[in-house]
C-alpha cells in the first residue's frame, strides 16, 4: 500500500512536469500533493525515499519527499511522539554523514542540512544536547559536511521564519551563542590551516602548539578538494561573524582572513570569499577588535594590489567595496596614525591613478572622502598631506579633459533618453568629480583650489583666441582659421573648456572673501578679477557668432559643442556675480546686456540662437535681476526692449526662458533695489510700470467678452497666459510684504477675470478648469493675506458652487486637486477667519470627493489626491480644532484614570464623525501603504496636542471599531510596515480605557493565552510614577504577533 501511495505521488510529479499538461491539471495535481503531505503517515514514506540510496534517481521524487520532511517538522513536529522524532533524526543524520563525494549533488546536501538544522532547532539544548558537537565532530571526519551543517544552524539562529514562538527563538538564539567561542575557535584553527595549505608552508613548523590541535590537519588536507573546502570554511566564517559578538575573532583569525584576500591568480575564488568576509566585518555597526592588525593589513592589501595589474574585475570591484568600507569606518582611527595614514593615502593614490574607466575613479573617489573630510577636521595636520592632496586635484581635473584622458571619456554617454530626467553619464561623472574636488577646497583652501583648477582655463581659451585673431585679420588668416577649425579635436578642446568652466562654477562659491585672511581675500578677489575678464573676453567671441564647424557632417556636432560651452560660460558669470566686486560695475553690465540682449533678440542672423543658450542666458538675467537687483537695470537699452516686447516674447523665445524673462523684469519693479534707500527707491513709479506691464501682457485676455466668444477664443487665450502668470506668481511666494502688495494690486483683475471664465467654463473645458485653478492656487499661495478675507471666501465658495452643479466625475478629479491644496491653505491660515468656510468644505470633501474616491475603478490612481483629501482632514484637525471645541484641553489635563471630556462639548459632532470615519474606512481597506500611515500619523498627532482619544465623543463611539481597525490590519500582510505606529494607537488607546482593549483583543481571536492579552493590556496603563513604557508594550505586542502567526501556521499544517 505504500508503496503503491508513493507510486502514485511519482507518476503525479511526472505528469506535473510533463510540458502538456495544462494549467487546469497541474493545480488539480497541486491540491492532491498537498493532501498527500498532510497525511499523518505520509513524512514516514518520504523519508524512506529521502535517505535511499536511490532516492536520487528520481529528482522530482526527492525534492517532494524532503519539501514533505520540511513541512512536517516546521509546521506538524509537536504532533510526532519522542520514537518518531529520534527515527526521523537519526535516519537524517546517518544519510548525511554517508553522502557521497565533496561536490556531489550539493543540492541534497544543503537539503538535508537544511532539514537536520531545523530538528536542531527544535531539540537544541533539551531533547539533542549534543547537537553542536556533532556539528563540530564531523568537520573532523567529513569537513565540507560538518561545516556546511555549522553554516545552515548559523542561518537559523538568526532566521525570521515565522515557525516558532519568539521565546524559544530567543532561548536557541542563547543556547547556540554559549557554543560559538568553541566554533570560533575551531574554525580558526581550520583558516590557519588554510593559510598554510594556500602558501605552501609546514604546518607544524609555521603553527606553535599552543595554537594548533595537529590532529585537526587531517581533516583538511592538502589534496584536489582543498579549494572547494576552503570555500565551504569561509562561507561558514561569513555567516557567522555577521551575527556573533565581535570580542570572540581573535587576532589570528583576522590575519588569516587578511592572508587568505590576497590576489593569488590560481585560487582566485577564495581570494573573492576571503574578501567578502572582510567586507561582512566592516558593514558591522559595532568596533572590531585588533585595529592594527586589520589596518597594516588592509595597507598591505592596497600595496599588492598597486604592484599587480592583472587582477581579475571581479576581485577588483569587491576590493574596491573593502577599501570605501574601510575608509568609512576607519578614518578617525587613521587620523590618529598619522604615519599609517600618509603610507596609505601614498597607496590610495596609486590605485586612483589606474585607468579602468570613468566608473571605476568615481568609485574611488568615494573612498577618498571620508579622509578628506577627517583631515578637514583637523587643520593643523593639513600640511602633512599636502602633496597628495595637490597631485589628487591634478590627477581629476586630468581624468575630465579630452586632451588627457580621451580613451576613457568617449565612451560616457552624453544622450539623454526621451523619457530619461536625470543627467547623462557623462554629467553625473563630471558632478562626482567636482563633488570631490569642492571637499578639497573645504580642506586645502578653495584659492589653492581654483588655483589649480584654472591653470587648465588657458590652453582652451588661447586656441579660441587665437582663431579670433585670425579671423580679424581678413583674407591672409582666414585659411589659417579656416585650418584650425578643422582640425579633428576641436570640438575635444570645446568640450575641455565647458568642462573647466563647470569645475569653475562648483568652486566658486566656496571663495568667500569676507570670512578668509587678508591675505588669502586678496588673491581670491584676484583670482575672480581674472575669471571674470576672461568669461567676458569668452562670451564677447561666443556672441560675435563668427565661429562655424567644417564640413556638414561635423557643423552640428561642432555647434552643439559650441552652444554647450556658451551655456556654461553664462552659467559660470552668475556664479561669480556675487562674490566679485568688480562684476558690479555699470560699465560691465552695460558690456554684458549687450551681449545677452542679443540672445533674446531672434532676429536676421541672430535667429539660430540655441534653446540651451537662451535658457542658461535668461537664468542669468534672472540672477542679477533677482539677487544683484542693482538700480541701473532700466537704463541699459536691451531691458527696455524686453520690457516693449511684453507679449511678443513668447512668439519668439521657448516657453520657459521666456517665463524667466517675465519674472526677471517683474522683480525689476517688485523687489527693493540693493544699496539704496527706501525713499528713493520709487515705488509708485515702479507700481506704474508693473501694470502697465502685466496690463500689456494681459489686455487680450481681459478684453474677452465671455458673453460672445466662443470656449475655443477663450481657451485660445487664457491656457497659455494664465500658465505664464501661475509660475511668475509662484516665485515670489517669499518675497516681502511690499512686493506682494504691488502683486496683489495688480493681478487682482486678471485672478477675477479667471474666476468669471472658471464660472462659465469650468465644468465645460477640463484644461480652462484646471488652469483657472492653479493660477488661483498659485495666487492664494503667495498671496494669502493681500487678496482679503472676503475676496477669498467669495473665491472658495466660487469653486465650490461650480463644483457641485454636476455629479463629479473621474475626469474632473485634476481640477479637484488644486481645489483641495486652496482648501488646505485657506484651513491652515492662522485665525479664526476660515472657521466660518469649514462646513462647505468638510461638506464638499466627505460628501463629494470622498464617494467618488472610494467607489472609482482600481484601474486608476488615484491615491494623490487621496493623500490630498486625508492631508487636508488632517490640517482641519491640527489647525483647527477649535472648529470641534472650544478650548484645547476644555477640562484641563486629565488624568489617564479620570474622566472624560463632556460629551456634548463637540460644536459640530456630524463633521468631526465624518472626518474619523474616512480615517476609519482607509484602516479597513488598508490598500494604500501611504496613506494608511497619514492617516496613522495623524491620530497620533491630533491625540497627543488634543487627547482626541479621551474625548468622549471617540470613546464612546469609535474607539472599539478604531481598536478592531488596528488589530485586523496588524493581522494582515500590509500590518507589519506600520507596526510601530500601530503600537504606540493601541498603547494609547489602551491609556485610555484598559478593559476595552483587553475585550478588543480577545474578539480578534487570537490564538493566544487569555493571560498574555491581560499582560499586554496591563503595560499600556501609565504606572504609578507616571512613565510611559511603550518599549515594553511594542515588544510584547510584536511577541503576541509572531506566536499569533506560529500557531496559525501549526493549525493549518
Amino acid at each position: 500500500q505504500h508503496a503503491a501511495s508513493m507510486t502514485t505521488v511519482e507518476g503525479l510529479l511526472q505528469e506535473f512536469y510533463q510540458p502538456s499538461t495544462s494549467n487546469a491539471r497541474k493545480r488539480e495535481i497541486e491540491t492532491n500533493l498537498l493532501a498527500f503531505k498532510s497525511q499523518p503517515e505520509a513524512w514516514q514514506l518520504c523519508l524512506r525515499v529521502a535517505t535511499a540510496p536511490e532516492g536520487t534517481e528520481n529528482q522530482f521524487l526527492w525534492f517532494f519527499s524532503t519539501s514533505t520532511l520540511e513541512h512536517t517538522i516546521t509546521r506538524r513536529w509537536t504532533q510526532l511522539n519522542a520514537a518518531d522524532k529520534t527515527l526521523l533524526r537519526e535516519a537524517l543524520w546517518n544519510t548525511y554523514a554517508q553522502l557521497g563525494a565533496p561536490g556531489a549533488a550539493r543540492r541534497h546536501r544543503d537539503t538535508l542540512a537544511q532539514l537536520i538544522a531545523l530538528m536542531g532547532k527544535r531539540e537544541f539544548p533539551e531533547q539533542d544536547p549534543n547537537y553542536m558537537q556533532h556539528c563540530m565532530e564531523l568537520t573532523k571526519t567529513r569537513f565540507q559536511l560538518g561545516i556546511n551543517l555549522l553554516r545552515v544552524t548559523s542561518e537559523e539562529v538568526v532566521s525570521n521564519r515565522g515557525d516558532l514562538t519568539t521565546e524559544w527563538k530567543q532561548y536557541f538564539y542563547s543556547c547556540i551563542s554559549m557554543c560559538i567561542p568553541d566554533v570560533m575557535d575551531l574554525v580558526t584553527k581550520y583558516l590557519l590551516i588554510a593559510v598554510c595549505h594556500i602558501n605552501g608552508k609546514d604546518i607544524q613548523a609555521t603553527i606553535p602548539n599552543t595554537l594548533m590541535d595537529f590532529s585537526l590537519t587531517s581533516a583538511l588536507p592538502n589534496d584536489n578538494h582543498l579549494s572547494s573546502s576552503i570555500l565551504e570554511l569561509l562561507g561558514c566564517v561569513q555567516h557567522l561573524v555577521s551575527w556573533i559578538r565581535t570580542e570572540l575573532i581573535s587576532e589570528y583569525f583576522l590575519m588569516s582572513i587578511l592572508d587568505l584576500s590576497q590576489w593569488r591568480p590560481a585560487n582566485e575564488p577564495i581570494s573573492l570569499a576571503a574578501l567578502s568576509v572582510l567586507n561582512e566585518l566592516l558593514y558591522l555597526q559595532k568596533p572590531l577588535p585588533y585595529a592594527g592588525i586589520l589596518m597594516g593589513g588592509v595597507s598591505s592589501l592596497l600595496e599588492q594590489h598597486n604592484n599587480n595589474r592583472r587582477q581579475s574585475e571581479m576581485y577588483s570591484d569587491k576590493f574596491r567595496e573593502l577599501l570605501r568600507l574601510y575608509t568609512t569606518k576607519y578614518a578617525g582611527k587613521l587620523m590618529q596614525e598619522p604615519e599609517l595614514l600618509e603610507t596609505f593615502l601614498s597607496l590610495l593614490y596609486g590605485c586612483t591613478t589606474e585607468l579602468h574607466g570613468a566608473l571605476d575613479f568615481t568609485e574611488k573617489l568615494e573612498i577618498w572622502t571620508p579622509i578628506i573630510k577627517g583631515i578637514a577636521q583637523q587643520p593643523t595636520k593639513v600640511a602633512r598631506f599636502n602633496q597628495v592632496l595637490t597631485q589628487l586635484v591634478d590627477e581629476i581635473m586630468r581624468r575630465t579633459q579630452f586632451e588627457a584622458n580621451k580613451p576613457e571619456l568617449e565612451v560616457l554617454d552624453n544622450e539623454l533618453m526621451e523619457d530619461d530626467t536625470s543627467a547623462t553619464e557623462w554629467q553625473q561623472f563630471l558632478d562626482q568629480c567636482f563633488e570631490s574636488l569642492a571637499l578639497l577646497a573645504n580642506t586645502r583652501g578653495a584659492h589653492v583650489v581654483f588655483a589649480q583648477v584654472f591653470a587648465h582655463w588657458s590652453r582652451p581659451q588661447m586656441y579660441l583666441m587665437s582663431l579670433e585673431h585670425a579671423l580679424d585679420h581678413g583674407s591672409s588668416r582666414s585659411y589659417e582659421a579656416a585650418r584650425k577649425l578643422k582640425t579633428a579635436n576641436v570640438g575635444e578642446i570645446l568640450r575641455d573648456f565647458a568642462t573647466v568652466c563647470q569645475a569653475v562654477v562648483r568652486l566658486a562659491p566656496l571663495m568667500d572673501t569676507a570670512t578668509a585672511a587678508p591675505a588669502v581675500a586678496d588673491e581670491m578677489e584676484c583670482q575672480l578679477q581674472m575669471l571674470s575678464d576672461s568669461l567676458l573676453q569668452t562670451l564677447q567671441l561666443l556672441a560675435s557668432n563668427r565661429l562655424q564647424g567644417g564640413n556638414e557632417m561635423d557643423k552640428a556636432t561642432f555647434q552643439m559643442d559650441l552652444d554647450n560651452l556658451y551655456a556654461q560660460v553664462l552659467l559660470a558669470m552668475r556664479s561669480i556675480f556675487p562674490l566679485s566686486k568688480a562684476m558690479v560695475g555699470e560699465e560691465l553690465l552695460h558690456r554684458l546686456f549687450a551681449i545677452l540682449g542679443s540672445i533674446f533678440a531672434c532676429s536676421g542672423s541672430l535667429a539660430a540662437v540655441s534653446p540651451i543658450v537662451q535658457q542658461a542666458a535668461s537664468e542669468l538675467l534672472l540672477f542679477i535681476s533677482t539677487v544683484i537687483r542693482p538700480k541701473c537695470l532700466l537704463e541699459i537699452p536691451q531691458i527696455q526692449s524686453l520690457l516693449q516686447a511684453g507679449s511678443r516674447l513668447g512668439a519668439q523665445l521657448p516657453r520657459q526662458v521666456c517665463i524667466n524673462v517675465h519674472i526677471a523684469l517683474v522683480s525689476y519693479m517688485v523687489l527693493p533695489w540693493k544699496c539704496v534707500p527706501e525713499q528713493q527707491q520709487d515705488y509708485q513709479r515702479r507700481l506704474w510700470m508693473l501694470r502697465e506691464y502685466v496690463q500689456g501682457l494681459a489686455q487680450n485676455f481681459l478684453d474677452l467678452d465671455l458673453g460672445q466668444a466662443n470656449e475655443s477664443k477663450v481657451a485660445a487665450t487664457t491656457l497659455s497666459l494664465l500658465g505664464t502668470f501661475t509660475a511668475l506668481i509662484e516665485y515670489f511666494k517669499a518675497s516681502g510684504g511690499n512686493a506682494k502688495d504691488m502683486l496683489a494690486s495688480t493681478f487682482k483683475p486678471i485672478l477675477t477675470k479667471a474666476l468669471m471664465i472658471f464660472n462659465s467654463f469650468g465644468l465645460s473645458s477640463i484644461a480652462m478648469a484646471i488652469t483657472v485653478a492653479e493660477f488661483s492656487l498659485s495666487m492664494l499661495r503667495t498671496l494669502p493675506t493681500h487678496l482679503g478675507g472676503q475676496f477669498i471666501k467669495e473665491m472658495i465658495t466660487l469653486f465650490i458652487n461650480v463644483s457641485s452643479r454636476e455629479q463629479l466625475t473621474l475626469s474632473r478629479l485634476a481640477v479637484m486637486e488644486k481645489v483641495l491644496q486652496m482648501f488646505k491653505l485657506i484651513v491652515e491660515q492662522p485665525g479664526s477667519a476660515s472657521l466660518g468656510l469649514l462646513p462647505s468644505i468638510l461638506d464638499f470633501g466627505t460628501q463629494q470627493i470622498l464617494p467618488l474616491l472610494q467607489q472609482q475603478n482600481t484601474a486608476t490612481d488615484n491615491s494623490e489626491i487621496t493623500s490630498l483629501l486625508y492631508a487636508l482632514f488632517d490640517s482641519v484637525l491640527t489647525c483647527k480644532w477649535q472648529f470641534f471645541y472650544k478650548n484645547q484641553l476644555s477640562n484641563g489635563h486629565t488624568s489617564a484614570t479620570g474622566g472624560n471630556f463632556n460629551c456634548s462639548d463637540n460644536l459640530h459632532p456630524a463633521h468631526f464623525m465624518a472626518i474619523l470615519n474616512a480615517y476609519g474606512q482607509m484602516l479597513v481597506s488598508g490598500t494604500d501603504p501611504s496613506n494608511v500611515r497619514s492617516v496613522l500619523l495623524s491620530m497620533q498627532n491630533v491625540n497627543e496636542r488634543s487627547r482626541l482619544y479621551q474625548r468622549a465623543l471617540f470613546k464612546e463611539q469609535l474607539l472599539a471599531s478604531f481598536q478592531r481597525a488596528l488589530l485586523n490590519l496588524l493581522l494582515s500582510g500590509e500590518g507589519a510596515l506600520h507596526f510601530d505606529m500601530i503600537a504606540q494607537a493601541l498603547y494609547a488607546m489602551g491609556q485610555v480605557d484598559r478593559r476595552q482593549l483587553l475585550e478588543s483583543l480577545a474578539q480578534a481571536s487570537l490564538p493566544v493565552a487569555q493571560t498574555s492579552l491581560e499582560e499586554i493590556c496591563q503595560t499600556s496603563v501609565i504606572n504609578f510614577f507616571g512613565l510611559q513604557d511603550i518599549p515594553t508594550f511594542t515588544q510584547k505586542l510584536t511577541q503576541l504577533m509572531q506566536d499569533a502567526h506560529c500557531a496559525h501556521l501549526n493549525e493549518t499544517a
